[in-house]
């Protein structure tokens, strides 16, 4: 049983190593993706029929501007999901290139890669403290 629960400790204590650029990078291109998105999408989609009232009152407060910056990314990269949730109605086209489409990918492929270690550390947390 001691072994176990040292291997278990031991992919815990490594998946930190992963975790530190990880969550660098997804901090980096997520403000890269924040400052550019907002400034280009919110012209055409930051009003009343997309959002609601009070949505347009509080996502323009710092830490909530980020939820905004999370559904265009997700309009960016999977247009299909976020036209059918959030944009309805929407058939425009959207002024972004193809060096920002490529790190709206990169964010979410960063931020699932984060997720995944996030799940690892609390899984060998918790398996560690039930086996000891």
């Amino acid at each position: 049983m001691q072994s176990t629960l040292d291997v278990i400790n031991t992919i815990g204590v490594y998946s930190v190593i992963p975790a530190i650029p990880l969550v660098l990078l997804s901090v980096i291109f997520g403000i890269v993706l924040h400052n550019t998105l907002i400034s280009r999408l919110d012209p055409i989609l930051f009003k009343e029929p997309y959002f609601h009232k009070k949505e347009l009152n509080t996502y323009v407060v710092w830490p909530l501007t980020i939820l905004k910056t999370v559904g265009y990314i997700l309009l960016v990269t999977s247009p299909k999901m976020a036209k059918w949730k959030r944009f309805k109605g929407f058939s425009g086209t959207l002024p972004v290139g193809k060096s920002l489409i490529v790190l709206c990918y990169i964010e979410l492929v960063l931020l699932f890669m984060v997720m995944l270690i996030a799940i690892v550390m609390m899984t060998t947390g918790l398996l560690s403290v039930l086996l000891s």
